[in-house]
């Protein structure tokens, strides 16, 4: 039997990204998830332009 969808897009997303995860102060994400929405920025976009920006540095 074939594999569903959902099988053949979580194959691509392991292959292709890996995940991170941290732990931080409840407060502190609460008021970095109320400044995120307030400025329209996802967490990911949020995470993913931090990492570039820091990268970018010399």
């Amino acid at each position: 039997m074939g594999k569903t969808s959902t099988q053949v897009k979580q194959k691509y997303l392991n292959k292709t990204y890996s995940q991170i995860a941290i732990r931080l102060p409840k407060e502190l994400v609460a008021q970095w998830e109320e400044k995120l929405e307030k400025d329209g920025i996802g967490k990911a976009e949020f995470l993913r332009n931090a990492i570039q920006d820091y990268l970018s540095k010399p």
